[in-house]
């Protein structure tokens, strides 16, 4: 399972790309089980960030610049 710290997290959304890389070999959005979602309304901006939880390497970790994502035990 991951935690995201929300505070940390840029909405860049690399965690997604690399989802699509590990479960689909390409970058592409669509094929991620990842979705972050951008809501404008908000000031300042809000992430809504929904995870699988199936995936046992973890990969998006790697991905994170930020280090908004941790794995939870």
């Amino acid at each position: 399972m991951i935690k995201v710290n929300i505070d940390l997290c840029s909405g860049c959304k690399r965690c997604m790309l690399a989802c699509s890389l590990h479960k689909a070999g390409g970058f592409n959005p669509r094929f991620s089980s990842i979705e972050i979602i951008t809501d404008i309304g908000n000031k300042p901006i809000a992430y809504n960030i929904k995870f699988c939880r199936d995936c046992k390497d973890l990969y998006c970790l790697d991905f994170c610049m930020f280090g908004a994502l941790e794995a939870c035990i």
